[in-house]
């Protein structure tokens, strides 16, 4: 369940969830929202890694959308995919998945 304030819809085939309130901070921080975010899975080329946690296991998911490179991170929880933060990408980002 979704605690109050959360957003939780279909994508394709993939089930997306996040804070409304984490959307829009990152909005107004790097110009796009988690909505818009979800279009990074439609990438073919799209990269995804474990990222460095200490508890629950995230990932790093790295591909572009209009062009432009951009980083999620992500939590795969009870079948649905969990945005956590998402922003432009870094240039050890883009040249792994360039790579």
């Amino acid at each position: 369940m979704l605690t109050i304030g959360g957003l939780r819809y279909d994508f394709y085939t993939m089930s997306f969830e996040y804070v409304l309130k984490k959307s829009a901070i990152d909005l107004e921080k790097h110009g796009i929202d988690f909505d818009v975010a979800q279009n990074l899975w439609v990438d073919p080329d799209l990269l995804e890694i474990p990222a460095k946690t200490i508890d629950e296991p995230r990932y790093l998911v790295i591909g572009k959308i209009g062009g432009k490179h951009w980083s999620a991170v992500v939590i795969y929880r009870e079948g649905s995919l969990r945005l956590i933060l998402f922003r432009r990408s870094r240039q050890e980002e883009i040249e792994l998945y360039e790579s």
